[in-house]
């Protein structure tokens, strides 16, 4: 089992480039991929995004990549001939204007032009983006696996009191026409009518209402729903859409045996079951 959220930070170096790539993945009910690049490097963004659905089926992941120069290569490019330039104009325009004070070389390195940043381009950039990216993605999912492996502890104790709850309803099941006739009997008497236990007209309403009462098959899918809930929370990868879906069947066969019943004692566990659920939903929110 594997949770849609963690993290993980990836640095690699190729060529003369430095890339530092971090993911963060929260949960989605889809696959979404939401890059953010530095500084000239927004075509790597479709080879980012690719890379990483192919490793995640669920969740929204952020991705954040930096490229810098490696450390001894050149960080800027500059324009001699910009440079010459500036400087011609910058000595014509103090002599024309009489102006006094002395040209510096940071003067000339900040006119617009002379200096630039190199952009990221090329294998190398490329190369130290992707493996940067790759260290990242196993960090994210080794974090994702951890925190499921937690979610699904938490899911299996919830599936044992789910599970606790339909084998508590089961008995009530099986004495539902008999309390059914006890109540029929004893509002007739307190209505002044008097008629045996045994006699027919009891018996064919008895009948009916045990019939519209059974929840023999209610009980029976929830629990063919349940063990297929348990086997699900030991496989390996996604399995969150078959859960929420289990999830939903399950509230639906409760829902159902809650009304049709008419216990008041099952209709107390089947409050519980629904309480159980709600708690189920909540962290299925989160596996993939």
């Amino acid at each position: 089992m594997i949770s849609m959220t963690g993290h993980g930070r990836g640095e690699a170096r190729s060529g003369e480039w430095t890339a530092v790539v971090e993911c963060f993945s929260v949960n989605r009910k889809t696959a979404e991929v939401v890059c953010h690049s530095e500084r000239g490097a927004a075509w790597l963004e479709p080879l980012a995004r690719e890379r990483v659905l192919a490793r995640i089926s669920r969740g929204r992941v952020q991705v954040n990549l930096s490229l810098e120069p490696a450390p001894g290569t050149a960080a800027r490019l500059l324009d001699v001939a910009r440079a010459r330039a500036f400087v011609t104009e910058a000595r014509t325009l103090q002599k024309t204007l009489a102006l006094p004070g002395e040209l510096t070389i940071a003067d000339v390195l900040g006119a617009p032009g002379v200096a630039r940043h190199q952009e990221p381009s090329g294998d190398g950039a490329r190369e130290a983006a992707l493996k940067a990216l790759d260290i990242a993605l196993e960090g994210l999912i080794a974090t994702r696996a951890r925190e499921g492996q937690a979610l699904q502890r938490v899911l299996m104790k919830s599936h044992r009191r789910l599970a606790g709850v339909a084998k508590k309803i089961s008995p009530l099941a099986r004495r539902l026409s008999a309390d059914h006739r006890a109540a029929m009997i004893l509002r007739l008497r307190q209505a002044g009518i008097d008629l045996s236990a045994n006699d027919p007209r009891l018996l064919t309403e008895v009948a009916l209402l045990a019939e519209r009462g059974d929840i023999t098959e209610e009980l029976d899918r929830a629990a063919s729903h349940l063990d297929q809930f348990s086997e699900k929370l030991l496989v390996v990868g996604p399995v969150g859409r078959t859960l929420e879906f289990l999830t939903q069947e399950l509230g639906r066969e409760f829902n159902t045996v809650g009304s049709k019943s008419g216990s008041t004692e099952i209709s107390r566990l089947v409050i519980d079951a629904k309480t159980e659920l709600d708690r189920i939903r909540e962290q299925l929110a989160n596996i993939e």
